[in-house]
């Protein structure tokens, strides 16, 4: 998946004038972000009850990458 995520990335980046690209997984969805941080995303923070699901107020946290980074 790792692999995957980077070759889409650089593909927008060489394609498009997009200079960052972010997401935003769900905090305890701990694989989404590992992919992220392996694939070259940095970490910007933590979104507090950010989205709601199931009725439960839920946490997502910020990745980012940019152009110059890749």
């Amino acid at each position: 998946m790792t692999e995957a995520v980077k070759q889409i990335c650089e593909c927008v980046f060489d394609k498009s004038d997009i200079i960052r690209i972010y997401a935003e997984p769900f905090a305890y969805n701990i694989a989404s972000c590992r992919v992220l941080e392996k694939a070259g995303f940095q970490y910007e923070g933590t979104l507090r009850s950010n989205a709601v699901k199931n009725g439960k107020a839920i946490d997502m946290k910020m990745y980012s990458l940019l152009k110059t980074e890749i």
